[in-house]
C-alpha cells in the first residue's frame, strides 16, 4: 500500500461519531518462542477513550508497537479508517493520522521544548524542518505547536531544554508532540507515568477535552482507578492475551482480571 504524501488537517481526519477508526483481527507478534501478542482482536471507534489493563510483561506496549507498525507482525489484519495498513512502514503512520506516546520518554534533549513539539506538527505534513517550509506551513506548523504547548501546561517552557525539565513535564512535552500533529487515533502509552495526583488530573482533563473533539484514544495506565474514571471501554490481557473487554467496572469486576492482574488492589475497587 503507497505511502500518502498529502498534508490534512485535525478536522480533515476527524471520523464520525462511533464510526470504526481502527480495527485489529487475530494480532500476534512472537519473538522466537515467546508470544507477547497472540490473537488479539479489537475495534476502536470514533471519540471514545479506550484502555487496556495488564501487568508488566503483559503485552500491552508490544500491542501499541503493532498498531504502529514498529514491529513486524506474525500474523494478523490491521485496518484504519477501513483501509488495510499491515504491511505500511513506520514512518508513514504520522502521516496517516495515527500519534503515540512511549513507555519511556522518547525527546531531544538538546532541542527546546518548542523544537520536540515541532516535530510532531511537522511529521503531520510534509518532511523538513520549520526553516525549509513555506511562508503558509511555517504558520500553521507553529500555531499547531503553540496550541498544543498551552494545552499540556507547558506555555512559559517553550525555550528550555526537555532534560532541564521535571520527568513530569518531559511527559508532557511527549504528549504535547503527539497532538501538535492532530491526529485521528492517539496512542499512549503510561501517559502519566512520575507524575503526582494533580498533574495526572490535569492530564485526565485534557484526554476528556480531546474526547470532546472527537479524537480516538488507546491508553495503557498502570492507574486503575484512572482507568475506570477516564475510558469509555477497557480491554484487560494476559500473556499476550485478550481475556476481557467491555465496560471498565464490568472489566476490573471480571474474576480473571482481579486474580491475573489486579489482585486486592483490584478487589478494593470492586
Amino acid at each position: 500500500m503507497a505511502a500518502s504524501t498529502a498534508a490534512t488537517t485535525g478536522d480533515e481526519r476527524r471520523a464520525e461519531p462511533e464510526a470504526t477508526v481502527l480495527r485489529a483481527d487475530d494480532v500476534a507478534v512472537h519473538f522466537g518462542g515467546v508470544k507477547a501478542v497472540d490473537g488479539v482482536s479489537i475495534t476502536l471507534t470514533a471519540g471514545r477513550i479506550f484502555g487496556v489493563l495488564g501487568p508488566n510483561g503483559s503485552g500491552k506496549s508490544t500491542l501499541l508497537a503493532a498498531l504502529t507498525r514498529l514491529v513486524p507482525l506474525t500474523r494478523g489484519r490491521l485496518e484504519f479508517q477501513g483501509k488495510p495498513y499491515d504491511t505500511v512502514r513506520p514512518h508513514t503512520i504520522a502521516a496517516r493520522g495515527v500519534a503515540r506516546t512511549f513507555q519511556t520518554v522518547r525527546i531531544l534533549p538538546g532541542r527546546t521544548v518548542f523544537d520536540n513539539v515541532a516535530l510532531g506538527a511537522e511529521s503531520a505534513g510534509r518532511p523538513g524542518s520549520i526553516g525549509r517550509a513555506g511562508k503558509a506551513e511555517r504558520g500553521r506548523v507553529r500555531q499547531r505547536v503553540r496550541t498544543a504547548i498551552e494545552r499540556t501546561g507547558l506555555s512559559g517552557k517553550e525555550r528550555h531544554r526537555p532534560d532541564e525539565l521535571s520527568y513530569g513535564y518531559q511527559r508532557r512535552v511527549e504528549i504535547a508532540r503527539a497532538i501538535a500533529s492532530e491526529p485521528t487515533l492517539l496512542l499512549l502509552d503510561e501517559p502519566t507515568a512520575g507524575m503526582n495526583r494533580q498533574e495526572r488530573d490535569d492530564i485526565t482533563g485534557l484526554l476528556d477535552d480531546l474526547r470532546g473533539e472527537g479524537l480516538t484514544q488507546l491508553l495503557i495506565e498502570h492507574d486503575v482507578q484512572m482507568m475506570v474514571e477516564a475510558c469509555d471501554h477497557l480491554f484487560a490481557m494476559n500473556f499476550g492475551e485478550l481475556i476481557a473487554d467491555g465496560e471498565p467496572e464490568s472489566v476490573v469486576r471480571h474474576p480473571a482480571v482481579q486474580e491475573a492482574y489486579l489482585g486486592t488492589q483490584g478487589r478494593a475497587h470492586a
